[in-house]
């Protein structure tokens, strides 16, 4: 089960933790998204450097 997942079931148990839920939800989707741009960003720089004939 995924957090998604997790939080919804938690919802419909108990509404009273929607906020709670709410925020570990979004605290994960910036923590993906952060890794997600430093991947992308390594792997940019990654292949400028062996463009230039520079190698890491």
């Amino acid at each position: 089960m995924n957090l998604n997942e997790e939080c919804l079931l938690k919802y419909l148990k108990n509404s009273d933790d929607i906020s709670y839920c709410t925020d570990v939800l979004k605290l994960n989707n910036q923590i993906l998204e952060q890794k997600f741009l430093l991947r992308k960003f390594n792997k940019t720089a990654i292949n400028m450097k062996h463009k230039n004939g520079v190698l890491v």
